[in-house]
């Protein structure tokens, strides 16, 4: 039996683009008829049933006595998020293909032989805040065969690199036997200190087309027209764009649960899945958004939309300028909002963007399809 290829990403985080993308790769990989799935990595071992046991019993009781959470995404674990971990588990059960056998960083080692080759990306599988610790397998460090390692679109997270990181970036990846990368500008950087060729690829959830994503969808999950608001973080002026933008058409904006802030807006929308994420979007009138997939899937869709940065402390700050790297891309900057005065801004013409969409998802296939041969 021919063996599998090994596809190394985030697939089980409950966030719409990280979950998409996992999808998108592996639809994508078989589409051209090979075979591949995730690898079920753990990078540490599950504690026995006394503590896990002990652990349920204590988040009850600080559910219980409303304390509040020490982790930022603690949240999740309250009971108004349970049913939107119950979509994402749900969707990742029947649209993952993920490895029946579970790895950890002291078994790991045994999948190089159990695999055709390995594939690891996208998601910011090379991002500077997570691989500095040194524990991820993002590197395939466990692989020894140089024909082994192949990447998809991983991202660094922002086109700032520090010289430390791009010296480790290095060690890693000079026997890498194909390498891509998610930004343009971190392609240029990794070409010219490896000395080898780093190719520009589009993010997987946008090798599929409109009409690939639309056989996936229900009908539309709101009637009329509506604004949609998917906001990953906590800038206050962001639902305050979207807010008078509603007052301006004169129609509603409606809410993606993301977090505890957003829980009291009018219209919340609770225990969305990944593709009722998708049907959202088409449906949508206009898109606000702080995210890289909301901004990546309005224009797949060609929505007009808006988008700001996630975090305070300007365009260059940790990861705010992905967005800013992928708009420049399609000559969409302009639809970033850098401050907090409204401006509103005409429709996009996308029949200028779409032949480029179209181009680049060509080019990328053909670039997946080299490396799964």
């Amino acid at each position: 039996m021919n063996k599998k290829i090994g596809l190394i990403s985030y697939h089980r985080d409950p966030n719409y683009g990280t979950m998409l993308q996992a999808f998108a790769l592996a639809y994508s990989i078989k589409k051209l008829g090979e075979d591949c799935e995730y690898l079920n990595y753990y990078e540490y071992k599950r504690p026995s049933v006394i503590k896990r046991i002990i652990s349920k019993y204590y988040r009850l009781i600080k559910r219980l006595l409303n304390l509040r959470s020490q982790g930022e995404y603690d949240y999740f674990n309250s009971t108004e998020f349970a049913t939107i971990k119950d979509s994402f588990d749900e969707f990742h059960k029947k649209y993952i293909p993920f490895s029946e056998h579970k790895y950890y960083y002291d078994t790991i080692g045994n999948a190089e032989d159990k695999y055709k080759f390995f594939i690891v990306g996208s998601d910011q599988t090379w991002s500077q805040e997570v691989n500095r610790i040194g524990t991820t397998i993002n590197f395939l460090d466990f692989v020894k065969q140089k024909n082994k390692k192949r990447s998809y679109a991983p991202s660094i997270g922002s086109v700032h690199i520090d010289n430390s990181y791009l010296q480790l970036i290095v060690s890693k990846l000079h026997d890498f036997q194909f390498i891509s990368c998610r930004e343009r500008p971190n392609c240029e950087k990794l070409e010219q200190v490896l000395q080898k060729q780093v190719e520009y690829v589009l993010d997987p959830t946008l090798l599929l087309s409109p009409a690939e994503w639309e056989q996936f969808l229900t009908i539309p999950l709101i009637e009329g027209r509506y604004i949609l608001a998917y906001i990953l973080g906590t800038r206050e002026c962001i639902s305050k764009y979207a807010e008078h933008l509603g007052e301006i058409y004169k129609i509603p904006v409606y809410y993606i649960l993301t977090r505890p802030e957003y829980s009291d807006k009018r219209n919340v929308l609770r225990s969305i899945g990944p593709f009722d994420f998708i049907n959202l979007i088409k449906n949508s009138k206009f898109v606000v958004t702080d995210s890289f997939h909301g901004t990546i899937f309005s224009i797949n869709f060609e929505k007009d939309f808006y988008c700001f940065t996630k975090r305070d402390g300007g365009i260059g700050y940790l990861d705010n300028d992905r967005i800013e790297a992928i708009l420049q891309e399609f000559n969409l900057e302009k639809r970033l909002i850098k401050d907090e005065v409204f401006h509103e801004l005409p429709k996009i013409d996308f029949s200028s963007i779409r032949p480029k969409v179209n181009h680049l998802r060509e080019s990328s296939m053909q670039y997946l399809k080299k490396i799964t041969e």
